[in-house]
Protein backbone atom coordinates (compact mmCIF):
# COMPACT_ATOMS: atom_id res chain seq x y z
CA UNK A 1 0.00 0.00 0.00
CA UNK A 2 1.80 3.39 -1.07
CA UNK A 3 1.38 5.89 1.48
CA UNK A 4 1.15 9.61 0.49
CA UNK A 5 2.33 12.38 2.67
CA UNK A 6 -0.50 13.77 5.44
CA UNK A 7 -0.78 16.85 6.85
CA UNK A 8 0.48 16.53 10.51
CA UNK A 9 -1.68 15.77 13.57
CA UNK A 10 -0.96 19.62 14.82
CA UNK A 11 -2.08 21.21 11.42
CA UNK A 12 -5.63 18.98 11.25
CA UNK A 13 -6.33 20.67 15.07
CA UNK A 14 -5.60 23.79 13.88
CA UNK A 15 -7.80 23.38 11.57
CA UNK A 16 -10.90 21.72 13.30
CA UNK A 17 -10.23 24.56 15.76
CA UNK A 18 -10.64 27.24 13.06
CA UNK A 19 -13.74 25.43 11.89
CA UNK A 20 -15.33 26.26 15.37
CA UNK A 21 -13.83 29.81 15.80
CA UNK A 22 -13.86 30.88 12.48
CA UNK A 23 -11.00 33.43 13.56
CA UNK A 24 -7.30 32.51 13.94
CA UNK A 25 -6.51 34.59 16.69
CA UNK A 26 -8.87 32.57 18.73
CA UNK A 27 -7.60 29.23 17.28
CA UNK A 28 -4.05 30.28 18.26
CA UNK A 29 -5.81 31.14 21.64
CA UNK A 30 -7.12 27.96 22.09
CA UNK A 31 -4.47 25.84 21.22
CA UNK A 32 -1.61 27.72 23.58
CA UNK A 33 0.21 28.92 19.83
CA UNK A 34 0.93 31.91 17.52
CA UNK A 35 -1.87 33.30 15.11
CA UNK A 36 1.10 32.70 12.86
CA UNK A 37 1.71 29.39 13.83
CA UNK A 38 -2.44 28.80 13.15
CA UNK A 39 -2.00 30.25 9.65
CA UNK A 40 1.10 28.27 8.97
CA UNK A 41 -0.71 25.08 9.80
CA UNK A 42 -3.80 25.44 7.45
CA UNK A 43 -1.58 26.71 4.32
CA UNK A 44 0.22 23.34 5.18
CA UNK A 45 -2.85 21.02 4.71
CA UNK A 46 -4.21 23.24 1.52
CA UNK A 47 -0.90 23.13 -0.49
CA UNK A 48 -0.56 19.14 0.48
CA UNK A 49 -4.59 18.61 -0.46
CA UNK A 50 -4.03 21.00 -3.42
CA UNK A 51 -7.49 22.89 -2.18
CA UNK A 52 -8.38 26.16 -0.99
CA UNK A 53 -10.41 25.23 3.05
CA UNK A 54 -11.46 28.76 4.00
CA UNK A 55 -12.99 32.22 1.92
CA UNK A 56 -10.99 34.84 3.73
CA UNK A 57 -12.90 37.88 2.77
CA UNK A 58 -12.52 41.73 4.94
CA UNK A 59 -13.05 40.39 8.44
CA UNK A 60 -14.80 37.17 7.65
CA UNK A 61 -14.15 33.79 6.80
CA UNK A 62 -15.92 31.01 6.02
CA UNK A 63 -15.54 26.49 5.09
CA UNK A 64 -15.29 26.46 1.23
CA UNK A 65 -17.15 22.94 -0.12
CA UNK A 66 -13.45 21.37 0.21
CA UNK A 67 -13.46 22.12 3.37
CA UNK A 68 -17.02 21.20 4.47
CA UNK A 69 -15.88 17.64 3.37
CA UNK A 70 -12.75 17.24 5.62
CA UNK A 71 -14.20 18.58 8.35
CA UNK A 72 -15.81 15.19 9.34
CA UNK A 73 -12.77 13.24 8.47
CA UNK A 74 -10.89 15.13 10.57
CA UNK A 75 -12.92 15.17 13.25
CA UNK A 76 -13.79 11.56 13.55
CA UNK A 77 -9.77 11.00 13.56
CA UNK A 78 -9.29 13.15 16.13
CA UNK A 79 -11.80 11.62 17.71
CA UNK A 80 -10.17 8.28 17.93
CA UNK A 81 -6.75 9.32 18.06
CA UNK A 82 -7.81 11.40 21.46
CA UNK A 83 -9.74 8.32 22.58
CA UNK A 84 -6.51 5.48 21.94
CA UNK A 85 -4.39 8.00 23.79
CA UNK A 86 -6.23 8.14 26.74
CA UNK A 87 -5.68 4.03 26.49
CA UNK A 88 -2.51 4.05 26.02
CA UNK A 89 -2.17 6.60 29.30
CA UNK A 90 -4.73 4.51 31.23
CA UNK A 91 -2.54 0.91 30.35
CA UNK A 92 0.38 2.43 31.52
CA UNK A 93 -0.46 4.33 34.44
CA UNK A 94 -2.06 0.85 35.53
CA UNK A 95 0.15 -1.83 33.96
CA UNK A 96 -0.95 -4.54 32.60
CA UNK A 97 -4.65 -5.53 32.92
CA UNK A 98 -5.18 -9.61 32.71
CA UNK A 99 -9.03 -10.62 32.16
CA UNK A 100 -9.80 -13.83 34.00
CA UNK A 101 -12.93 -15.93 33.10
CA UNK A 102 -13.97 -17.98 36.56
CA UNK A 103 -16.77 -19.28 37.85
CA UNK A 104 -18.90 -17.11 40.03
CA UNK A 105 -18.74 -19.27 42.96
CA UNK A 106 -14.47 -19.77 43.07
CA UNK A 107 -14.68 -16.13 42.80
CA UNK A 108 -16.62 -15.08 45.47
CA UNK A 109 -15.52 -17.93 48.03
CA UNK A 110 -11.72 -18.39 47.03
CA UNK A 111 -10.14 -15.89 44.78
CA UNK A 112 -11.45 -12.59 45.67
CA UNK A 113 -10.43 -13.29 49.73
CA UNK A 114 -6.63 -13.72 48.28
CA UNK A 115 -6.53 -11.20 45.50
CA UNK A 116 -5.20 -8.85 47.73
CA UNK A 117 -1.72 -10.93 48.46
CA UNK A 118 -1.68 -10.77 44.32
CA UNK A 119 -1.89 -7.45 44.39
CA UNK A 120 0.46 -7.17 46.74
CA UNK A 121 3.06 -9.13 44.84
CA UNK A 122 2.59 -7.89 42.08
CA UNK A 123 1.32 -4.40 42.18
CA UNK A 124 2.08 -3.96 38.41
CA UNK A 125 -0.82 -6.18 37.22
CA UNK A 126 -4.50 -5.54 37.47
CA UNK A 127 -7.56 -8.05 36.98
CA UNK A 128 -10.52 -8.04 35.66
CA UNK A 129 -12.92 -11.15 36.56
CA UNK A 130 -15.44 -12.19 34.38
CA UNK A 131 -17.91 -14.60 35.15
CA UNK A 132 -19.90 -15.51 32.43
CA UNK A 133 -20.23 -18.79 31.48
CA UNK A 134 -17.07 -19.02 29.15
CA UNK A 135 -19.10 -18.79 26.23
CA UNK A 136 -16.36 -15.87 24.87
CA UNK A 137 -13.40 -17.81 26.06
CA UNK A 138 -11.53 -19.48 23.18
CA UNK A 139 -11.33 -16.61 20.80
CA UNK A 140 -7.88 -14.81 20.28
CA UNK A 141 -8.50 -11.87 22.28
CA UNK A 142 -9.41 -13.94 25.56
CA UNK A 143 -7.12 -13.77 28.14
CA UNK A 144 -6.86 -16.90 31.10
CA UNK A 145 -9.72 -18.77 33.09
CA UNK A 146 -10.09 -21.10 35.72
CA UNK A 147 -12.59 -23.78 34.85
CA UNK A 148 -13.95 -26.69 36.64
CA UNK A 149 -14.18 -29.25 34.02
CA UNK A 150 -13.42 -33.50 33.80
CA UNK A 151 -10.00 -34.25 34.53
CA UNK A 152 -8.35 -35.29 31.29
CA UNK A 153 -10.84 -32.71 29.40
CA UNK A 154 -8.83 -30.93 26.53
CA UNK A 155 -9.54 -27.54 24.69
CA UNK A 156 -8.23 -27.43 21.02
CA UNK A 157 -5.99 -24.56 20.90
CA UNK A 158 -5.69 -23.91 24.19
CA UNK A 159 -2.69 -24.31 27.13
CA UNK A 160 -4.30 -26.25 29.86
CA UNK A 161 -2.97 -27.11 33.85
CA UNK A 162 -5.02 -29.09 36.47
CA UNK A 163 -4.16 -26.95 39.32
CA UNK A 164 -6.61 -28.31 41.80
CA UNK A 165 -7.93 -31.75 41.93
CA UNK A 166 -11.81 -31.78 43.21
CA UNK A 167 -12.69 -33.60 46.62
CA UNK A 168 -15.71 -33.37 48.21
CA UNK A 169 -16.76 -33.92 51.83
CA UNK A 170 -19.87 -32.81 54.13
CA UNK A 171 -19.50 -29.72 56.57
CA UNK A 172 -21.34 -27.72 59.31
CA UNK A 173 -21.07 -25.44 62.35
CA UNK A 174 -19.43 -26.30 65.52
CA UNK A 175 -22.66 -25.71 67.19
CA UNK A 176 -24.45 -28.65 65.21
CA UNK A 177 -21.54 -30.84 65.68
CA UNK A 178 -22.01 -30.20 69.62
CA UNK A 179 -25.36 -30.13 69.49
CA UNK A 180 -25.82 -33.77 68.13
CA UNK A 181 -22.09 -35.10 68.23
CA UNK A 182 -19.58 -36.63 65.69
CA UNK A 183 -20.98 -39.19 63.13
CA UNK A 184 -18.44 -42.01 64.06
CA UNK A 185 -19.71 -43.57 59.97
CA UNK A 186 -20.93 -42.12 57.26
CA UNK A 187 -24.31 -43.37 57.56
CA UNK A 188 -24.85 -41.62 60.96
CA UNK A 189 -24.18 -38.31 59.24
CA UNK A 190 -28.22 -38.70 58.35
CA UNK A 191 -28.71 -37.72 61.64
CA UNK A 192 -27.91 -34.55 60.85
CA UNK A 193 -30.39 -31.81 58.68
CA UNK A 194 -28.80 -31.68 55.73
CA UNK A 195 -28.64 -29.01 52.61
CA UNK A 196 -29.63 -29.83 49.38
CA UNK A 197 -28.74 -28.43 45.65
CA UNK A 198 -32.15 -27.72 44.15
CA UNK A 199 -29.85 -29.17 40.92
CA UNK A 200 -29.22 -32.59 42.23
CA UNK A 201 -30.77 -36.07 41.77
CA UNK A 202 -32.41 -35.61 45.46
CA UNK A 203 -34.64 -33.22 43.79
CA UNK A 204 -35.42 -34.91 40.33
CA UNK A 205 -32.14 -33.44 38.51
CA UNK A 206 -28.79 -34.48 38.06
CA UNK A 207 -25.63 -32.88 38.64
CA UNK A 208 -22.05 -32.98 38.93
CA UNK A 209 -20.48 -33.43 42.68
CA UNK A 210 -20.51 -31.57 45.12
CA UNK A 211 -24.13 -33.28 45.80
CA UNK A 212 -25.28 -35.24 48.24
CA UNK A 213 -26.76 -38.05 45.94
CA UNK A 214 -22.88 -38.50 44.64
CA UNK A 215 -21.32 -38.86 48.03
CA UNK A 216 -24.91 -41.16 49.70
CA UNK A 217 -24.43 -43.67 46.31
CA UNK A 218 -20.35 -43.94 46.89
CA UNK A 219 -21.06 -44.71 50.46
CA UNK A 220 -24.16 -47.35 49.38
CA UNK A 221 -27.04 -44.78 50.93
CA UNK A 222 -28.63 -43.37 48.42
CA UNK A 223 -31.87 -45.55 49.23
CA UNK A 224 -32.04 -43.84 52.94
CA UNK A 225 -34.21 -41.13 54.42
CA UNK A 226 -33.11 -38.24 55.18
CA UNK A 227 -34.14 -34.41 56.76
CA UNK A 228 -33.64 -32.18 54.22
CA UNK A 229 -33.76 -28.72 56.30
CA UNK A 230 -33.09 -26.38 53.53
CA UNK A 231 -32.65 -26.88 49.38
CA UNK A 232 -30.29 -23.97 47.80
CA UNK A 233 -29.23 -23.61 43.85
CA UNK A 234 -25.97 -23.11 44.38
CA UNK A 235 -22.92 -24.36 46.59
CA UNK A 236 -21.94 -21.14 47.71
CA UNK A 237 -25.81 -20.56 49.54
CA UNK A 238 -25.40 -24.22 51.09
CA UNK A 239 -21.76 -23.37 52.56
CA UNK A 240 -23.62 -19.59 54.32
CA UNK A 241 -26.13 -21.88 55.26
CA UNK A 242 -24.24 -24.38 56.93
CA UNK A 243 -22.38 -21.35 58.30
CA UNK A 244 -25.42 -20.14 60.12
CA UNK A 245 -26.08 -23.25 61.79
CA UNK A 246 -28.96 -24.64 59.61
CA UNK A 247 -27.83 -28.03 58.62
CA UNK A 248 -24.59 -30.17 57.06
CA UNK A 249 -23.43 -28.91 53.22
CA UNK A 250 -21.73 -30.68 50.93
CA UNK A 251 -18.50 -29.06 50.36
CA UNK A 252 -15.70 -28.70 47.54
CA UNK A 253 -12.13 -28.50 47.96
CA UNK A 254 -11.61 -25.44 46.88
CA UNK A 255 -14.77 -23.57 48.59
CA UNK A 256 -14.05 -23.14 52.11
CA UNK A 257 -10.37 -24.18 53.15
CA UNK A 258 -10.55 -20.80 54.97
CA UNK A 259 -13.34 -21.20 56.93
CA UNK A 260 -12.26 -24.80 58.00
CA UNK A 261 -8.85 -23.61 59.32
CA UNK A 262 -10.65 -20.60 61.30
CA UNK A 263 -12.80 -22.99 62.90
CA UNK A 264 -15.94 -21.76 61.55
CA UNK A 265 -16.58 -24.57 59.70
CA UNK A 266 -15.97 -28.82 61.30
CA UNK A 267 -16.50 -31.96 59.18
CA UNK A 268 -18.58 -33.76 60.82
CA UNK A 269 -17.53 -37.10 59.74
CA UNK A 270 -13.72 -37.41 58.65
CA UNK A 271 -14.40 -38.85 54.97
CA UNK A 272 -13.87 -36.95 51.89
CA UNK A 273 -14.16 -38.67 48.55
CA UNK A 274 -12.23 -37.73 45.10
CA UNK A 275 -14.05 -36.26 42.18
CA UNK A 276 -13.73 -36.96 38.46
CA UNK A 277 -12.94 -32.91 38.36
CA UNK A 278 -10.29 -30.38 38.84
CA UNK A 279 -9.63 -26.84 38.51
CA UNK A 280 -8.14 -26.21 35.22
CA UNK A 281 -5.92 -23.03 34.26
CA UNK A 282 -6.38 -22.11 30.25
CA UNK A 283 -5.25 -19.69 28.36
CA UNK A 284 -4.92 -19.39 24.44
CA UNK A 285 -1.33 -21.56 23.42
CA UNK A 286 1.69 -19.58 23.96
CA UNK A 287 0.15 -16.82 26.23
CA UNK A 288 1.30 -18.84 29.40
CA UNK A 289 4.66 -17.67 28.58
CA UNK A 290 3.92 -13.81 29.30
CA UNK A 291 5.13 -12.53 32.00
CA UNK A 292 1.53 -11.62 33.16
CA UNK A 293 -0.33 -15.06 32.85
CA UNK A 294 3.01 -16.67 33.85
CA UNK A 295 3.09 -14.50 36.86
CA UNK A 296 -0.94 -15.64 37.75
CA UNK A 297 -0.40 -18.96 36.95
CA UNK A 298 2.62 -19.27 39.40
CA UNK A 299 0.69 -17.48 42.24
CA UNK A 300 -2.50 -19.82 41.63
CA UNK A 301 -0.14 -22.48 42.58
CA UNK A 302 1.11 -21.30 45.72
CA UNK A 303 -2.06 -20.58 46.88
CA UNK A 304 -3.48 -23.65 46.32
CA UNK A 305 -3.95 -25.66 49.61
CA UNK A 306 -2.49 -29.13 50.13
CA UNK A 307 -4.56 -32.38 50.61
CA UNK A 308 -3.44 -32.95 54.31
CA UNK A 309 -3.57 -29.64 55.08
CA UNK A 310 -7.22 -29.36 54.20
CA UNK A 311 -8.13 -32.99 55.86
CA UNK A 312 -6.87 -32.11 59.22
CA UNK A 313 -8.31 -28.39 59.44
CA UNK A 314 -12.05 -29.06 59.08
CA UNK A 315 -11.60 -32.14 61.33
CA UNK A 316 -12.98 -31.69 65.35
CA UNK A 317 -10.74 -32.18 67.53
CA UNK A 318 -11.07 -36.13 68.01
CA UNK A 319 -11.02 -36.43 64.22
CA UNK A 320 -7.44 -34.86 64.49
CA UNK A 321 -5.85 -36.94 67.09
CA UNK A 322 -7.09 -39.94 64.91
CA UNK A 323 -6.18 -38.34 61.49
CA UNK A 324 -2.97 -37.43 62.54
CA UNK A 325 -2.07 -41.12 64.06
CA UNK A 326 -3.52 -42.38 61.61
CA UNK A 327 -6.12 -44.41 63.61
CA UNK A 328 -9.34 -43.20 62.03
CA UNK A 329 -11.69 -46.41 60.71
Amino acid sequence: MAFKRFPSVAALRGFEACVRHLNFSQAATELHVTQSAISHQIRQVEELLGVALFERTAGTMKLTPHGTELLPVVRVFLKDMGRLVDRFEHSRDQGSVLEVFVHDSFAQTWLIPRLSKFYHARPDIRLKLNTDEFSRFGNPNAQVAIRLAEQGASWSGLYAELILQERIFPVCSPALVEALGVAATPAEILKYPLIVRSRSTLSGQRVASPSWDYWLDKHGLSGEAFDCALTVPHTSVAVQAALRGLGVAMARTSHIFDELESGALQKPVMDELATTTGYYFLCAAGREKTPETRAFLEWLKTEMPEPDRIAVAGATTDLQNRLKTNSYD
